[in-house]
């Protein structure tokens, strides 16, 4: 499980970026065998040199995360030829277009497979260029009390229902154009009397309209799907006591592997967010998050 602290939201889905990872490596094969076989040619015809001086020739690869790769050759005469082709590359050994990914915060459901405590960072600190990442308008840490917090952050901390809510644990974090974003310790207990504990993002803003504007940077991206059963697609969620519709809910893999849950409120501009490992876990633990407010 990653434990790299709270985070800010990660980017909306990409379903081209594989596609384009997967292009970028191919092209760079196809370059690196290009220059291998042009120094092995150059060594055939210039080694030996007839009694020559010495000369030398030599080729090397290299792999590293920047993705690259040369090639060298000399002889005793002075000529050489080089070539050397190179890529982006993240570390995890994919490309990633020269841009961060987002990250996600994350849950950590006790004794099971389940959400994880944070989001990771490349995934891991912000995201940059992402369409629902930066900083928090008006939410940020000016007269901010001894808690770290803002005034706008502990009247929200102060709206969560305090049986499951670690009011305590809650912290400042980042989500654009938000006027309040904290990241708390939530501990439930599902039907069969097993507890639940994990981190999850709730997020303030001043209008419907604006938290609108974030959520529907994701769900633009999406199909509509069942999110019980589906990852990558949009719906909504019902109340677990009432079966009424309390809001929609984007469900989507993100780029660090994490699962994540993003819900909206029909009744007030706020969101939850919810991450893990494993989509069924996820799923099973959102559900015992109810109520997230109790007022």
């Amino acid at each position: 499980m990653s434990t790299t602290g709270p985070s800010t939201p990660p980017d909306p889905p990409d379903p081209h970026r594989l596609a384009r990872q997967s292009l970028r490596w191919a092209i760079i094969g196809v370059v690196v065998s290009s220059v291998l076989a042009v120094v092995g040619i150059y060594q055939s015809s210039h080694g030996g040199g007839g009694g020559g001086t010495g000369g030398s020739s030599s080729s090397s690869t290299s792999g590293s995360d920047s993705g690259s790769a040369s090639g060298s050759g000399s002889g005793s005469g002075g000529d050489s030829a080089s070539g050397s082709a190179t890529g982006d590359g993240g570390t995890d050994g994919t490309t990633t277009d020269g841009a961060a990914q987002g990250t996600s915060d994350g849950t950590t459901t006790g004794g099971s497979p389940g959400p994880s405590d944070s989001g990771g960072t490349s995934d891991g600190g912000s995201a940059s260029g992402g369409t629902a990442g930066g900083g928090t308008d008006g939410g940020g840490t000016d007269g901010a009390g001894s808690d770290g917090l803002t005034a706008g952050e502990r009247a929200l901390r102060d709206t969560l229902n305090s049986d499951q809510w670690s009011r305590d644990s809650c912290s400042h974090t980042e989500w654009r154009g938000a006027d309040a974003a904290l990241f708390c310790t939530v501990t439930t207990v599902d039907q069969y009397g097993v507890s639940g504990t994990g981190k999850a993002s709730v997020i303030m803003y001043g209008t419907k309209y604006d938290r609108d504007a974030v959520f529907q940077s994701y769900a633009a991206r999406l199909q509509p799907g069942d999110c019980e059963s589906q990852t990558n697609v949009y719906g909504t969620w019902r109340e677990n006591n009432t079966g009424d519709s309390a809001g929609d809910v984007v469900c989507f893999l993100s780029s660090t592997g994490q699962y994540v849950f993003l819900c909206s409120y029909y009744d007030r501009p706020a969101l939850v967010q919810i991450s893990g490992p494993d989509h069924a876990s996820l799923a099973a633990w959102w559900h015992t998050m109810e109520p997230v407010f109790s007022g």
